[in-house]
Order: C-alpha cells, then sequence, then structure tokens
C-alpha cells in the first residue's frame, strides 16, 4: 500500500447524496472550529508541506445519534485546502468494516483516507462524538515533552495496524478528552472529545503548551551562545 499523503487505503462504496450531513447548528459549531484550526495551520494545504496535499481532517457525530450507532460525519478526502467548511465537503459514514476494511458512505465526495482510524476510536469508546486529526510540526515535535501517547514509529497512517494501534491506545489511556500522537505519520496529532468543544480546546492548549516549551528552548539555547561569545563559564 502506497502510504502517500491523502492516499485512501481502504476499499469503500459511496451513495451520492446532497443532503445536509449534519444540522445547522451541529454544522455550525463544526465549521467554526475547522475555521480556528485552518488559521493555526493545524490543518489546511500549502505547496510546500506534504508534497502539496491537503492535510487534516474532522468528524462528528449527530446528537441524535446514540452510542449504538456506529454512523458520523468526516470531512471528505483533499478539502482541508478550502478556505471554509461547506455541506457538501461532508460525507457520512453508515457502516465501517474494520476487519475487511470496507466503508461505506454518503455524499458528494470520497471520504477521508483518515475514516478508519476515525471509526477506531469510535468503536473503541462509544460515548466520544468528535474526532480531530491535525498536523502540527511543533506539538508532534515536543511530544515526549508533553507526555502525550503516541503510536509506534513502524505503524502508517490510514492502515490495519494503525488501527489496532489506536485501539490498544485507547484501551491503555483511559482519560477523556484525550489527545495522542503517531510516531509513524509525521506531525499526526489525533484529539478526541464528548463535544468539539472540548476537542478543538485540547488542541489548541496542546499548541500553546509546545510553543511555550519551544520559546523556553530557544531561549536556553540563546543564553549558552551569549556566554560562549563573551567567554562566560
Amino acid at each position: 500500500m502506497s502510504e502517500q499523503e491523502g492516499t485512501i487505503q481502504f476499499a469503500y462504496e459511496l451513495t451520492a447524496n446532497e443532503a445536509a450531513a449534519l444540522d445547522a447548528d451541529r454544522f455550525a459549531e463544526l465549521a467554526a472550529w475547522r475555521s480556528i484550526l485552518f488559521e493555526l495551520e493545524l490543518l489546511g494545504q500549502h505547496r510546500e508541506r506534504y508534497d502539496g496535499f491537503a492535510y487534516g481532517n474532522l468528524s462528528c457525530r449527530n446528537g441524535a445519534l446514540s452510542e449504538q450507532s456506529h454512523e458520523f460525519v468526516i470531512t471528505a478526502s483533499q478539502t482541508s485546502g478550502a478556505p471554509a467548511l461547506s455541506q457538501e465537503h461532508l460525507v457520512r459514514i453508515t457502516h465501517c468494516n474494520l476487519e475487511r476494511f470496507w466503508v461505506e458512505a454518503e455524499g458528494c465526495e470520497p471520504p477521508s483516507s483518515e475514516t478508519v482510524t476515525h471509526a477506531m476510536v469510535y468503536a473503541a469508546d462509544p460515548k466520544l462524538r468528535c474526532v480531530f486529526h491535525v498536523h502540527s510540526p511543533l506539538i508532534w515535535q515536543q511530544r515526549a515533552a508533553l507526555k502525550l501517547p503516541e503510536t509506534a514509529a513502524e505503524v502508517s497512517y490510514g492502515s490495519p495496524a494503525m488501527c489496532q494501534a489506536v485501539a490498544d491506545l485507547m484501551a491503555e489511556f483511559q482519560s477523556r478528552p484525550l489527545t495522542f500522537a503517531t510516531a509513524g505519520h509525521e506531525d499526526g496529532i489525533f484529539a478526541c472529545g464528548h463535544n468539539l468543544r472540548d476537542t478543538g480546546g485540547l488542541l489548541v492548549s496542546y499548541l500553546a503548551k509546545a510553543r511555550a516549551l519551544a520559546l523556553a528552548n530557544d531561549a536556553q539555547t540563546d543564553g549558552h551562545a551569549g556566554q560562549a561569545a563573551d567567554g562566560s563559564p
């Protein structure tokens, strides 16, 4: 299987459906968080990053769905570069067979290449309502200092191995909301929670912590450089 950014590694059946994937209030809240993450460049599309492919994807479950339902809504493949979210960018996942790596979906565009990983998070904890997957070099590079749980370096994105690794991680780390890194998927960070506010807020909080660590490291480095320049011990 190719590991190129944005490559869909599962089989899927997409039924054309132009109906709104989320109710108006739920969509507005998701679109608001998506715009914040876009402005922070935690998702988006840049020519110089990831071979120009769009990166990052968001999913959530409608409030009316029971914990027994396997349905969720996810952003479509390669739509993160658009300046704003539209209903057409959302795909409803109606069924996901993780053993067969098979997805059934409704919408206008193919589901995100990370769909099965989102599905595994929901399967591992049916009480969760939101999963945000972003790319943050800063958080990812500081993941050890931040004590983030992480999947192993040999586990590639969107793969059966990733699904199993996420299941194991979710079982081991019981706190919610939860943020974890993917050591084998460069800059990859996931957050999951019971609502959009907690999920998005946790990501922004970790970004602030990562920036603080980086600034402290820079200050220490500059201090050492200054001592060397003036001959101080």
